[in-house]
């Protein structure tokens, strides 16, 4: 259903001025988009019934903006990209309230988690080979976004633990991705 529909709006667009050649990659951008769209309003309407939304878009924020960069795990299906995606969502409502009472184990797992994450990045997966020559540049933005979150989860641990904790939970669950690509992703 997802990739049928993908092709659909790849079809539209290339019918209203998109290059022809560009079909493969605008169909994989519609999927893209559309599991992403179905996973992440799965865990809006979660957030909204266990009263979690604002951690959970914070978790979203430092989930995506450092997943974008770094990669990781490709489903087989779109079915268990979403399964997946929504289930590691759904997980750190258990586990940020763990890590906002433990600050110090969370500060640590998070400094481990970006230093793994700058020394595998970018995943590599046999559909992107074509980052690899961009391998440096990721890596700089892997490192800046890691960073980043670092230096926000250890000030939010001062003024709102909770939101830090999430924060550490988006990045921490990326990086888990991340190992979970570097070992099963195809080549």
């Amino acid at each position: 259903m997802i990739s049928e529909f993908s092709q659909k709006i790849s079809a539209y667009l290339i019918q209203n001025g998109a290059d022809h050649e560009e079909e493969e990659v605008l169909t994989y951008g519609a999927e893209c988009f559309l599991n992403l769209l179905i996973s992440d309003g799965i865990l809006l309407v979660i957030g909204l019934l266990t009263h979690h939304v604002v951690p959970l878009l914070i978790w979203a924020v430092s989930f995506s903006l450092l997943r974008a960069n770094l990669g990781g795990l490709h489903a087989l299906s779109h079915f268990w990209c979403i399964l997946i995606g929504t289930g590691i969502g759904v997980s750190s409502i258990a586990v940020g309230p763990v890590l906002a009472i433990h600050p110090v184990t969370a500060v640590l797992c998070t400094i481990a988690a970006a230093i793994i994450a700058i020394v595998i990045a970018p995943v590599p997966h046999k559909n992107k080979i074509h980052i690899q020559a961009h391998r440096k540049k990721i890596k700089v933005k892997v490192a800046i976004t890691a960073a980043v979150e670092c230096v926000l989860i250890c000030v939010f641990y001062f003024a709102n633990p909770i939101y830090a904790a999430y924060i550490a939970c988006g990045l921490i669950m990326a990086v888990v991705l991340g190992i979970a690509g570097a070992m099963w992703n195809p080549r």
